[in-house]
């Protein structure tokens, strides 16, 4: 498991993220204290706070892709 802290702070960002993962096979969700929110679902991640950095997790998804998704991350959510 992969472990990044990203900023989404608009609802651009949000869509662009869904969007970006919901084509690539594995599991991805945003952790942010006790919730937990499925990054392919808009409603998971609408139901948490956009104001704070949250903590994603990749799981299960192929080496590729996880370097796909992590430039993106890097390059367009600040990721850490």
């Amino acid at each position: 498991m992969t472990r990044i802290q990203i900023r989404l702070q608009d609802m651009k960002r949000v869509q662009a993220l869904a969007s970006f993962l919901t084509p690539i096979h594995g599991d991805f969700f945003l952790v942010s204290g006790s919730a937990v929110a499925n990054a392919k679902s808009l409603i998971g991640i609408l139901s948490m706070s956009l104001d704070e950095p949250v903590e994603m997790r990749l799981m299960g998804c192929s080496k590729e892709d996880e370097e796909k998704i992590l430039a993106k991350l890097r390059a367009e959510y600040d990721a850490k």
